[in-house]
């Protein structure tokens, strides 16, 4: 595994932990939506949503167990949840195994800002619609 396959490890560990710990406080109702709400600063600086929007609402959506409002809301959380646990998953089995690793490629990473600015461009279309009507 060379080196920038176990940073990419250790930082979806981190995604699965950090995910885990959220869904764990959701669960036991210490962590709600409400808890988080605070307004975007792109989003009152120019009126339309940025990149990020929605993010830590699709966050809270997956971890309460609501997995197709977590993609409706911004599907770039599901798909990085899902990266990193492929990851941590085939790697882990590989090297129980001693057998080949999965590699990182950048190729995940321009299909992760695929969906990340095709859905920013489509909600802003969105509102740009609504504001029409």
């Amino acid at each position: 595994m060379d080196q920038t396959d176990k940073t990419f490890f250790k930082i979806s560990i981190i995604i699965i932990v950090g995910f885990i710990g959220v869904t764990l406080l959701q669960l036991a109702g210490v962590f709600t939506l409400t808890d988080v709400s605070y307004p975007c600063a792109f989003r009152s600086a120019t009126g339309f949503f940025c990149p990020g929007c929605g993010g830590t609402h699709a966050v809270i959506e997956l971890a309460s167990g609501h997995i197709l409002r977590s993609i409706l809301i911004h599907p770039f959380v599901l798909y990085v949840l899902v990266c990193a646990v492929g990851f941590v998953t085939l790697n882990t089995i590989a090297l129980a195994r001693g057998k080949g690793y999965f590699h990182f490629r950048m190729l995940y990473v321009y299909i992760g800002l695929a969906i990340l600015f095709i859905q920013w461009i489509a909600k802003n279309i969105w509102l740009l619609i609504q504001y029409q009507n």
